[in-house]
């Protein structure tokens, strides 16, 4: 399962290349990323959603850089909850890439939380919080939200 994972997000981030990994570290090119178009409400929900898993991922360090596994779990904990929260009409808008990424970004965090209390080995919560910010960085390579007239879906 991770290996599928890992190689969808290799896959991912190759697949669209940017300016700045061409080398040119002031502005890409082209925004070549894929556009989801999102209400103004729903952009923000997924904004707020991003910046828990900032400061999530900041309270991980911090427990960390203490060795209190029990902190960094239940710092996890609730971010693996969050996918929880898109509403169904969107879930069901945007490209089902989108969804794989943000269930394994779930996912990992939920490991983390277990895995943190369980194992209690700071080396492996490291290198699981560096694939869950590989989840973010495939996600931000990959995508952009553009506020608009969302497309509404015919009932069944």
């Amino acid at each position: 399962m991770a290996n599928k994972r890992w190689l969808f997000i290799l896959a991912s981030l190759v697949l669209l290349p940017t300016g700045l990994q061409a080398g040119h570290p002031a502005v890409p090119a082209v925004d070549n990323r894929a556009v989801i178009v999102v209400s103004e409400v729903e952009r923000n929900l997924v904004m707020e959603e991003m910046r828990e898993f900032l400061h999530g991922l900041h309270s991980i360090q911090l427990a960390l850089a203490r060795k209190d596994m029990n902190g960094v779990a239940l710092a996890a904990r609730p971010m693996g909850l969050i996918l929880h929260r898109m509403p169904q009409a969107m879930r069901e808008r945007v490209p089902q890439t989108f969804v794989q990424l943000g269930l394994g970004q779930h996912e990992i965090f939920e490991v983390i939380a277990r895995d943190a209390v369980a194992k209690n080995d700071v080396n492996q919560t490291l290198g699981q919080v560096a694939e869950a910010l590989t989840y973010c960085s495939g996600c931000h390579d990959t995508y952009r939200f553009v506020v608009g007239r969302t497309p509404v879906k015919p009932a069944r």
